[in-house]
This record gives C-alpha cells, structure tokens and sequence, in this order.
C-alpha cells in the first residue's frame, strides 16, 4: 500500500467517526428545537386580548339586540349566540395564525371507561363542595340573586329546552373548554407549573360570568376542570364534565 493510499484511508476512517458524532449532534438541536412550546407568551397575549375583545364586542352587541328585541328571551339567546361565536372567532384566528393543531389545543383521543369514571369522580367533589358553599352562604343569610340565565330555562316548552341543552350542555362547553384550557391553561402551564396554572385558569374563567356569589361554585369547577386536562392530556374529559354540569343544571331549572 503507498503512501497516498494509506492517507486516504486514515482520512476516510476519520470521516467515519466524526459523522455519528455530528448526526448526534444534529439530533440534540433538533430535540432542543421541538420542545420549544408551541403555545409561547405571545399565545397568551393573544388569548388575553382575545378575551377582552370578545367582552367588549359583546357589551357593544348586547346594546343594541336589546334595544330592538322586544322579546326578552330571544334578546339572551342572541346574546349567547353571539359571545360562542365570537369566542369560536378567536379559537380559529390564533390556531390558523400561530399553525396550531388541534391535538395542539388538546383535542386528543383518550379511552372512554377512563375518562367517564374520572368526569364521575372530579364532578362528584365538585358537586358536594358546591353543596356545602350553599349550606354555608344560607346560613350566613346571603341568598344568591336570580340572574338572567336562570329566568331563561325556566319552564320551557320542548323546543326551547333542546335549543337550552344544545347551546348550554353542548356548544358552551367544547368553545369553553377549547379557550380556558386548550389555549390558555395549557400556555399557563408552560409558564407557571400545573397548579398555578389551573388556578389562575379557573379564577379567570369564573371572574369572566360576572356572578359574584356564583364565583366560588365555578372557581372549583374551573379546578376540576384543568385537572382533568392535565391529568389526561386530553381536553375531552374536561368537555364531558362541563357538559354534564351544565345538562344538569339546565334539567334541574327547567322543572323549577
């Protein structure tokens, strides 16, 4: 063997151990890149504006749909038409401008029996701990003021309690859901750690139905909620479970 062949295979043994070393390399920034989360402090900015927008906008809306609605009951339909699709609006804005997935926002597949024995579990706490703030805040005195919602789904004929449970038991709870823990509980959690991410979640998204005695009962719901996020890593449980507080109490109003 000469010598310039002897330096081409020292040369070529070289390049065979350095590549793996460079692959490796290329794989760890790739890794590094990838977990960067997906839903940043500048999602969150845009969920927050989202918000206040929608509340505004609805204000603004609500304005004038009562102004010239004389029927009471078509005035709040409208309105709740009006806050989901405005909600749905900044969903699908911040999902197609940040090319978010839907598995991205927690759309992902669980085992039903699994998840249908958690909803069980978490929505049973909730229920007995909303039943001893009841107890607590009549014995106090206090008795919760009757609001709009309440007078709504009263006494209902057949169509106005499917249109109730469509609209309250089944579209509220997957556009909720979708905003206070698919988008920002999950970008919350990047940030702040599980915990206090389902705490500032639920405080936010009980603060936001404007019922001051109310915020108790949603402030547990908003916990059990986020926890049922974090512990499946699938939003739909938390969908199950807001949808089955709901149909309930639509039931329990209808036949007030």
């Amino acid at each position: 063997m000469t010598n310039d062949d002897k330096r081409s295979f020292e040369e070529s043994g070289s390049q065979n151990i350095i590549q793996p070393e460079q692959t490796e390399q290329t794989e760890q920034t790739e890794g590094t890149n990838s977990e960067q989360p997906l839903l940043s402090a500048k999602v969150l900015l845009y969920v927050f504006l989202g918000i206040i927008g929608v509340f505004g906008l609805t204000m603004i809306i609500n304005g004038y749909i009562f102004r010239y609605t004389t029927e009471i009951k078509t005035g709040y339909y409208l309105s709740i038409l009006v806050s989901n699709f405005l909600f749905l609006m900044v969903i699908i804005v911040i999902k197609i401008g940040k090319k978010l997935s839907w598995s991205n926002l927690g759309w992902n597949k669980i085992k039903f029996l699994q998840s249908f024995r958690a909803i069980l579990k978490v929505w049973g706490i909730i229920w007995l701990a909303h039943i001893i703030y009841m107890i607590i805040i009549f014995a106090m005195g206090i008795t919760p003021p009757e609001n709009a919602l309440a007078e709504l789904l009263e006494k209902p004929n057949l169509l106005l309690l499917l249109a109730n449970i469509f609209l309250i038991a089944v579209i509220a709870p997957i556009i909720e859901e979708t905003l206070f823990r698919g988008l920002l509980f999950a970008g919350l959690r990047n940030y702040f750690g599980m915990w206090t991410a389902i705490i500032i979640s639920a405080a936010i998204f009980s603060a936001l139905h404007f019922e001051l005695v109310g915020f108790v009962p949603r402030f547990a719901l908003g916990i059990g909620l986020g926890h049922l996020y974090a512990k499946s890593g699938s939003i739909y449980p938390a969908m199950g479970l807001h949808s089955l507080n709901n149909l309930i109490a639509v039931l329990i109003l209808s036949a007030v």
